[in-house]
Protein backbone atom coordinates (compact mmCIF):
# COMPACT_ATOMS: atom_id res chain seq x y z
CA UNK A 1 0.00 0.00 0.00
CA UNK A 2 1.56 3.32 -1.05
CA UNK A 3 1.34 6.64 0.80
CA UNK A 4 -1.68 7.96 -1.12
CA UNK A 5 -3.59 4.73 -0.60
CA UNK A 6 -2.85 4.90 3.13
CA UNK A 7 -4.07 8.50 3.32
CA UNK A 8 -7.22 7.66 1.38
CA UNK A 9 -8.10 4.72 3.63
CA UNK A 10 -7.43 6.76 6.77
CA UNK A 11 -9.87 9.42 5.54
CA UNK A 12 -12.88 7.07 5.37
CA UNK A 13 -15.44 7.13 8.19
CA UNK A 14 -15.90 3.37 8.04
CA UNK A 15 -14.59 2.05 11.32
CA UNK A 16 -11.01 1.42 12.39
CA UNK A 17 -8.75 1.22 9.26
CA UNK A 18 -6.45 -1.45 10.69
CA UNK A 19 -4.82 -2.33 7.37
CA UNK A 20 -3.87 1.29 6.60
CA UNK A 21 -2.63 1.90 10.15
CA UNK A 22 -0.42 -1.18 10.03
CA UNK A 23 0.86 -0.19 6.58
CA UNK A 24 1.80 3.24 7.94
CA UNK A 25 3.50 1.62 10.94
CA UNK A 26 5.54 -0.57 8.60
CA UNK A 27 6.75 2.30 6.40
CA UNK A 28 7.09 5.28 8.74
CA UNK A 29 9.95 6.94 6.86
CA UNK A 30 7.91 7.10 3.65
CA UNK A 31 4.63 8.30 5.16
CA UNK A 32 6.00 10.77 7.73
CA UNK A 33 6.54 13.72 5.32
CA UNK A 34 3.06 13.25 3.86
CA UNK A 35 1.53 13.04 7.33
CA UNK A 36 3.22 16.23 8.51
CA UNK A 37 2.19 18.05 5.33
CA UNK A 38 -1.41 16.89 5.77
CA UNK A 39 -1.46 18.38 9.28
CA UNK A 40 0.04 21.66 8.05
CA UNK A 41 -2.50 21.83 5.21
CA UNK A 42 -5.36 21.24 7.63
CA UNK A 43 -4.19 24.00 9.94
CA UNK A 44 -3.81 26.34 6.96
CA UNK A 45 -7.44 25.72 6.01
CA UNK A 46 -6.72 23.84 2.80
CA UNK A 47 -10.08 22.80 1.34
CA UNK A 48 -9.03 19.29 0.37
CA UNK A 49 -7.48 18.66 3.78
CA UNK A 50 -10.50 20.01 5.66
CA UNK A 51 -12.69 17.56 3.73
CA UNK A 52 -10.80 14.65 5.34
CA UNK A 53 -10.78 15.19 9.12
CA UNK A 54 -10.67 11.45 9.81
CA UNK A 55 -7.23 11.24 8.17
CA UNK A 56 -5.90 13.96 10.48
CA UNK A 57 -7.46 12.21 13.47
CA UNK A 58 -5.55 9.00 12.75
CA UNK A 59 -2.37 10.85 11.76
CA UNK A 60 -2.44 12.74 15.07
CA UNK A 61 -2.56 9.51 17.04
CA UNK A 62 -0.08 7.63 14.85
CA UNK A 63 2.50 10.39 15.33
CA UNK A 64 1.97 10.13 19.08
CA UNK A 65 2.31 6.36 18.98
CA UNK A 66 5.61 6.76 17.11
CA UNK A 67 6.92 9.35 19.64
CA UNK A 68 7.68 11.50 16.59
CA UNK A 69 9.41 14.65 17.87
CA UNK A 70 9.27 16.37 14.47
CA UNK A 71 5.47 16.32 14.77
CA UNK A 72 5.42 18.30 18.03
CA UNK A 73 5.17 21.78 16.50
CA UNK A 74 2.70 20.96 13.70
CA UNK A 75 0.45 19.18 16.18
CA UNK A 76 0.67 22.11 18.60
CA UNK A 77 -0.44 24.41 15.78
CA UNK A 78 -3.34 22.04 15.11
CA UNK A 79 -4.41 22.45 18.73
CA UNK A 80 -4.70 26.22 18.33
CA UNK A 81 -7.75 25.76 16.09
CA UNK A 82 -10.97 27.20 17.50
CA UNK A 83 -13.28 24.85 19.40
CA UNK A 84 -15.63 23.78 16.60
CA UNK A 85 -12.77 23.43 14.12
CA UNK A 86 -10.73 21.27 16.48
CA UNK A 87 -13.80 19.24 17.42
CA UNK A 88 -14.30 18.42 13.75
CA UNK A 89 -10.95 16.64 13.62
CA UNK A 90 -10.30 15.30 17.12
CA UNK A 91 -13.75 15.06 18.70
CA UNK A 92 -13.53 13.33 22.07
CA UNK A 93 -9.78 12.97 21.57
CA UNK A 94 -9.44 16.59 22.71
CA UNK A 95 -10.02 15.48 26.29
CA UNK A 96 -9.32 11.75 26.08
CA UNK A 97 -6.01 11.45 24.23
CA UNK A 98 -4.57 14.82 23.11
CA UNK A 99 -2.50 15.20 26.29
CA UNK A 100 -1.09 11.69 25.96
CA UNK A 101 -0.12 12.32 22.33
CA UNK A 102 1.48 15.70 22.99
CA UNK A 103 3.49 14.40 25.96
CA UNK A 104 4.72 11.60 23.68
CA UNK A 105 5.98 13.97 20.95
CA UNK A 106 7.31 16.71 23.28
CA UNK A 107 10.74 17.85 22.06
CA UNK A 108 11.96 19.69 25.16
CA UNK A 109 10.77 23.19 24.22
CA UNK A 110 7.60 24.21 26.11
CA UNK A 111 6.91 27.31 24.00
CA UNK A 112 4.53 25.60 21.51
CA UNK A 113 2.48 24.37 24.47
CA UNK A 114 2.59 27.82 26.04
CA UNK A 115 1.23 29.23 22.76
CA UNK A 116 -1.77 26.87 22.85
CA UNK A 117 -2.45 27.51 26.53
CA UNK A 118 -2.37 31.31 26.25
CA UNK A 119 -4.44 31.46 23.05
CA UNK A 120 -7.92 32.60 24.14
CA UNK A 121 -9.34 31.56 20.76
CA UNK A 122 -8.16 27.96 21.11
CA UNK A 123 -10.39 25.22 22.50
CA UNK A 124 -10.57 25.61 26.29
CA UNK A 125 -10.45 21.85 26.88
CA UNK A 126 -7.34 21.47 24.71
CA UNK A 127 -5.71 24.36 26.57
CA UNK A 128 -6.49 22.68 29.87
CA UNK A 129 -5.02 19.37 28.76
CA UNK A 130 -1.83 21.07 27.52
CA UNK A 131 -1.27 22.42 31.03
CA UNK A 132 -1.39 18.83 32.21
CA UNK A 133 1.11 17.90 29.49
CA UNK A 134 3.52 20.37 31.10
CA UNK A 135 3.06 18.55 34.38
CA UNK A 136 3.53 15.15 32.73
CA UNK A 137 6.81 16.05 31.01
CA UNK A 138 8.11 17.82 34.13
CA UNK A 139 7.46 14.67 36.16
CA UNK A 140 9.52 12.76 33.59
CA UNK A 141 12.38 15.23 34.01
CA UNK A 142 12.00 16.63 30.49
CA UNK A 143 11.17 20.16 31.63
CA UNK A 144 12.84 22.36 34.21
CA UNK A 145 10.43 23.11 37.05
CA UNK A 146 11.55 26.62 37.91
CA UNK A 147 10.64 28.00 34.49
CA UNK A 148 7.37 26.07 34.50
CA UNK A 149 6.45 27.47 37.91
CA UNK A 150 7.03 30.98 36.59
CA UNK A 151 4.77 30.23 33.62
CA UNK A 152 2.01 28.99 35.93
CA UNK A 153 2.26 32.30 37.81
CA UNK A 154 1.87 34.16 34.52
CA UNK A 155 -1.21 32.03 33.78
CA UNK A 156 -2.71 32.96 37.15
CA UNK A 157 -2.68 36.61 36.10
CA UNK A 158 -3.74 36.12 32.48
CA UNK A 159 -6.53 33.64 33.13
CA UNK A 160 -8.34 36.08 35.42
CA UNK A 161 -9.73 37.61 32.22
CA UNK A 162 -11.44 34.23 31.60
CA UNK A 163 -13.31 33.35 34.81
CA UNK A 164 -15.03 29.99 34.60
CA UNK A 165 -13.00 28.91 31.57
CA UNK A 166 -12.02 25.23 31.71
CA UNK A 167 -8.36 26.18 31.26
CA UNK A 168 -8.33 26.90 35.01
CA UNK A 169 -8.89 23.19 35.62
CA UNK A 170 -5.65 22.24 33.89
CA UNK A 171 -3.82 25.02 35.71
CA UNK A 172 -4.70 23.75 39.19
CA UNK A 173 -4.09 20.18 38.01
CA UNK A 174 -0.52 20.99 36.92
CA UNK A 175 0.17 22.66 40.27
CA UNK A 176 -1.06 19.57 42.12
CA UNK A 177 0.98 17.31 39.78
CA UNK A 178 4.15 19.16 40.69
CA UNK A 179 3.36 19.59 44.39
CA UNK A 180 3.96 23.35 44.18
CA UNK A 181 3.29 24.20 47.81
CA UNK A 182 4.21 27.84 47.21
CA UNK A 183 1.30 28.25 44.78
CA UNK A 184 -1.43 26.89 47.03
CA UNK A 185 -2.56 30.42 48.05
CA UNK A 186 -3.17 31.33 44.40
CA UNK A 187 -5.08 28.08 43.87
CA UNK A 188 -7.27 28.76 46.90
CA UNK A 189 -7.96 32.28 45.62
CA UNK A 190 -8.97 30.88 42.23
CA UNK A 191 -11.52 28.65 43.96
CA UNK A 192 -12.71 31.38 46.33
CA UNK A 193 -13.27 33.78 43.44
CA UNK A 194 -14.99 30.97 41.49
CA UNK A 195 -12.61 31.39 38.57
CA UNK A 196 -12.68 27.60 38.81
CA UNK A 197 -16.39 26.99 38.68
CA UNK A 198 -17.70 25.11 41.74
CA UNK A 199 -19.77 22.83 39.51
CA UNK A 200 -16.48 21.39 38.20
CA UNK A 201 -14.61 20.89 41.46
CA UNK A 202 -13.95 22.42 44.86
CA UNK A 203 -10.77 23.40 46.69
CA UNK A 204 -11.00 20.24 48.80
CA UNK A 205 -10.65 18.20 45.61
CA UNK A 206 -7.44 20.04 44.78
CA UNK A 207 -6.13 19.34 48.28
CA UNK A 208 -6.88 15.64 47.86
CA UNK A 209 -5.04 15.54 44.52
CA UNK A 210 -2.17 17.45 46.09
CA UNK A 211 -2.02 14.94 48.97
CA UNK A 212 -1.89 12.02 46.53
CA UNK A 213 0.86 13.74 44.52
CA UNK A 214 2.94 14.19 47.67
CA UNK A 215 2.41 10.55 48.64
CA UNK A 216 3.40 9.22 45.19
CA UNK A 217 5.58 11.90 43.58
CA UNK A 218 6.31 9.98 40.37
CA UNK A 219 2.70 9.10 39.58
CA UNK A 220 0.03 11.68 38.62
CA UNK A 221 -2.97 11.30 40.91
CA UNK A 222 -5.01 8.18 41.60
CA UNK A 223 -5.49 7.17 37.95
CA UNK A 224 -2.00 7.12 36.41
CA UNK A 225 -3.24 5.29 33.30
CA UNK A 226 -4.95 8.52 32.23
CA UNK A 227 -1.52 10.12 31.98
CA UNK A 228 0.47 7.42 30.23
CA UNK A 229 1.94 8.16 26.81
CA UNK A 230 -0.30 7.18 23.90
CA UNK A 231 0.41 3.61 22.77
CA UNK A 232 -0.28 1.44 19.74
CA UNK A 233 -3.14 2.93 17.73
CA UNK A 234 -4.88 -0.35 16.90
CA UNK A 235 -4.50 -1.77 20.40
CA UNK A 236 -5.89 1.39 22.00
CA UNK A 237 -8.65 2.28 19.53
CA UNK A 238 -9.99 -1.25 19.09
CA UNK A 239 -11.60 -0.84 22.52
CA UNK A 240 -13.32 2.46 21.63
CA UNK A 241 -17.09 2.43 21.25
CA UNK A 242 -17.01 4.45 18.01
CA UNK A 243 -15.10 1.61 16.32
CA UNK A 244 -17.19 -1.22 17.77
CA UNK A 245 -19.66 -3.43 15.91
CA UNK A 246 -22.36 -2.10 18.21
CA UNK A 247 -21.68 1.47 17.10
CA UNK A 248 -21.53 0.57 13.40
CA UNK A 249 -24.90 -1.18 13.70
CA UNK A 250 -26.29 1.83 15.55
CA UNK A 251 -25.00 4.10 12.79
CA UNK A 252 -26.74 1.98 10.17
CA UNK A 253 -30.01 2.20 12.12
CA UNK A 254 -29.56 5.95 12.44
CA UNK A 255 -29.02 6.27 8.68
CA UNK A 256 -32.14 4.18 8.07
CA UNK A 257 -34.10 6.31 10.53
CA UNK A 258 -32.94 9.43 8.72
CA UNK A 259 -34.32 8.11 5.44
CA UNK A 260 -37.66 7.23 7.06
CA UNK A 261 -37.86 10.62 8.77
CA UNK A 262 -37.29 12.46 5.52
CA UNK A 263 -40.00 10.38 3.89
CA UNK A 264 -42.46 11.14 6.72
CA UNK A 265 -41.93 14.89 6.28
CA UNK A 266 -43.74 14.72 2.99
CA UNK A 267 -46.61 12.54 4.28
CA UNK A 268 -48.01 14.80 6.95
CA UNK A 269 -47.18 17.15 9.80
CA UNK A 270 -43.54 16.99 10.83
CA UNK A 271 -42.57 16.53 14.45
CA UNK A 272 -39.08 17.18 15.72
CA UNK A 273 -37.99 14.02 17.60
CA UNK A 274 -34.94 15.87 18.97
CA UNK A 275 -36.84 18.84 20.38
CA UNK A 276 -35.59 18.38 23.96
CA UNK A 277 -32.04 17.30 23.14
CA UNK A 278 -29.31 19.90 23.74
CA UNK A 279 -26.49 20.47 21.27
CA UNK A 280 -23.89 19.19 23.73
CA UNK A 281 -25.94 16.26 25.06
CA UNK A 282 -25.06 12.71 24.09
CA UNK A 283 -26.94 11.84 20.92
CA UNK A 284 -30.07 9.72 21.62
CA UNK A 285 -29.19 7.46 18.69
CA UNK A 286 -26.57 5.77 20.89
CA UNK A 287 -23.49 6.73 18.87
CA UNK A 288 -21.66 8.12 21.88
CA UNK A 289 -21.09 11.42 20.07
CA UNK A 290 -22.38 14.84 21.04
CA UNK A 291 -25.76 15.57 19.41
CA UNK A 292 -24.27 18.55 17.52
CA UNK A 293 -21.72 16.24 15.88
CA UNK A 294 -24.15 13.41 15.13
CA UNK A 295 -27.89 13.58 14.39
CA UNK A 296 -28.07 17.38 14.61
CA UNK A 297 -25.47 17.49 11.87
CA UNK A 298 -27.61 15.06 9.86
CA UNK A 299 -30.98 16.70 10.45
CA UNK A 300 -30.17 20.38 10.77
CA UNK A 301 -31.57 21.19 7.31
CA UNK A 302 -34.96 19.57 7.96
CA UNK A 303 -37.98 21.94 8.34
CA UNK A 304 -39.30 20.68 11.69
CA UNK A 305 -42.63 22.34 12.51
CA UNK A 306 -42.94 24.14 15.80
CA UNK A 307 -39.18 24.46 16.32
CA UNK A 308 -37.86 27.94 16.99
CA UNK A 309 -35.34 29.20 14.49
Amino acid sequence: MDVQEILEKLSKDEGLPVEAIRAADADRAAVLPAFLQAVEDYVAGDEAARAKPWAIFFIFHLLGSWREKSAYRPLARLLTLAGDELDDVLGGGITETAHRVMAAVFDGDPQPLYDVILDENADEFARSRMLEVLGMVALRGELEREGLTQFLRVCFTKFQAEPGCFVWNGWQSAIAFLRLEEMRPQVQQAFDEEWIHPSLMEYRHFLEDFRIAVAQPDVPFAQPEEYTLFGDVVDEMSTWYCFSERYLESKKRSDKGDTELRRSLYQGQAVNPFKNVGRNDRCPCGSGKKFKKCCLETHRDLPFQGEAA
